[in-house]
């Protein structure tokens, strides 16, 4: 039978053994660490997959809570060095995933992963378009509705009332119709 994996793919009883070899690092030997791993990454950010300046290069680390020991599960360990912008993307991300309960039903990577496949496959034909997503009803101006005022008694010699303005402001088809109307007659 087949010892469990970890997050770092150990069997348990080697965990333990590099758990307790853990180095609680002081900020001055954090700083330099980062630097020698970010050489060691050949200046790049794994997430975005690009070259990063220095300045913007930050270590990633897999929070924990104040009641957690660090190293159980990677928490609290240093995971690489990325982009800034990439580690906040990702602590967002992550904080999201717990926040919303999905760590109930599914791993993170699993999670991004499938996130990943689904917006480049999509189980639907590119067909429908969202409610959201649909053009804006045209509105009616006061001065598309002061020109078909000007010329309805025109067009209609025996109607004695004029339509009125939609409050909504919304163009109706009756006020689509007269415009067009109205066209001939400029």
């Amino acid at each position: 039978m087949l010892p469990l994996l970890t997050i770092f793919g150990l069997p348990r009883f080697q965990l333990k053994r590099l758990m307790t070899k853990l180095k609680f690092l002081t900020w001055k030997e954090f700083t330099s660490l980062r630097k020698k791993q970010w050489l060691k990454q050949d200046k790049t950010c794994p997430i975005l997959r690009r070259p990063i300046p220095y300045e913007k290069a930050v270590f990633d680390h897999k929070h924990k809570l104040k009641s957690e020991k660090a190293g159980k599960d990677g928490k609290g360990l240093l995971r690489g060095v990325v982009h800034s912008q990439a580690n906040v993307i990702e602590g967002k991300i992550a904080r999201l995933y717990r926040r919303y309960g999905l760590d109930k039903f599914i791993s993170l990577p699993a999670l991004l992963r499938n996130i990943a496949d689904y917006i480049e496959n999509p189980p639907m034909p590119p067909k429908y378009v969202h409610p959201n997503e649909r053009p804006p009803q045209r509105k009616l101006s006061k001065r598309e509705y002061n020109r078909v005022c000007k010329y309805y008694f025109q067009m209609y010699p025996r109607r004695k009332k004029l339509p009125e303005f939609p409050k909504s402001g919304k163009m109706t088809k009756e006020f689509e119709r007269l415009l067009e109307k109205v066209e001939q007659f400029l």
